[in-house]
């Protein structure tokens, strides 16, 4: 009899181990249930936008954290019209594009930016260019280029001088600085004169070499800018290279000609004097 009925026992007790996993089991399951439905619930609030609501929010933020209300303002009108976020995007797209394309071209651009004192090496050189055509000069044998250093203009000195071994200048010489002598009244630049010479030697005269020879005929057109053209004594200085840094090989006679010369170089604007 108790055998029978510890057996009984045994039944009832497995009965009910079994009856309690199924219980988790619906736990667990009810559970996952309803973490989808709280997902889909997420997703579709997420899909969708409630004017009402969000003009709720608005309105929260505002009074929260903006202490300048009316930031938000239209905010609801432009949920309202899509196509004025559209808009405002095209247009905030065209200015980006806009501005890149400025950046571009001014980077594009760097290389030829002028400066103040480029523009007025150029102003110079175009004054002295005109001046020399007006006096009848420009075809004599004197040309104005503009240089990193300044505005130079070369003389040879078959021109003006009175010949070989020569410093003084002869009528066109002296016509020739008062010409540039004029033109650089208008100015403030610094001046320098610089005197070359040919590499063939001196073997008489009053210059016992062409260091000297050049030497004078720079001192001579600087006496004439200083004491007839009144160009302040401050603003000029005179070099002499001789038969140094020649502007063509000295092998031939027409290259000697060009060797032979006086360049007047106006400084660019805060040079000082060599």
């Amino acid at each position: 009899m108790a055998k029978s009925t510890r057996r009984k026992s045994g039944g009832e007790s497995g009965g009910g181990h079994e009856g309690a996993g199924m219980m988790r089991w619906l736990l667990t399951y009810a559970d996952m249930i309803t973490l989808l439905l709280a997902l889909f619930v997420v997703l579709f609030a997420m899909s969708t936008i409630n004017v009402r609501k969000f003009e709720a929010l608005e309105m929260g933020l505002k009074q929260t954290f903006d202490p300048n209300p009316g930031v938000l303002t239209g905010a609801a009108k432009l949920l309202k019209e899509p196509q004025l976020t559209q808009a405002n995007a095209n247009n905030m797209s065209s200015r980006v594009k806009s501005v890149a394309h400025n950046v571009q071209n001014q980077a594009g651009a760097t290389n030829t930016v002028t400066t103040p004192g480029t523009l007025q090496l150029s102003a110079i050189a175009q004054r002295l260019q005109q001046a020399l055509a007006k006096a009848g000069l420009a075809n004599q044998g004197i040309t104005v280029t503009t240089e990193k250093r300044g505005v130079v203009v070369k003389v040879l000195d078959d021109q003006v001088f009175y010949g070989t071994d020569h410093a003084s200048l002869n009528t066109v010489g002296m016509r020739m600085v008062d010409v540039v002598g004029s033109v650089l009244q208008g100015f403030n630049n610094n001046v320098v004169v610089e005197g070359y010479a040919d590499s063939q030697p001196i073997t008489g005269g009053p210059y016992p070499s062409n260091y000297a020879l050049s030497a004078m005929r720079a001192i001579n057109v600087l006496e004439r800018l200083v004491h007839h053209d009144s160009i302040p004594e401050a603003r000029l200085s005179a070099q002499a290279f001789g038969s140094t840094h020649p502007a063509a090989p000295n092998t031939t006679p027409q290259n000697m000609a060009l060797n032979r010369r006086v360049d007047i170089v106006i400084l660019n604007s805060g040079q000082g004097r060599s």
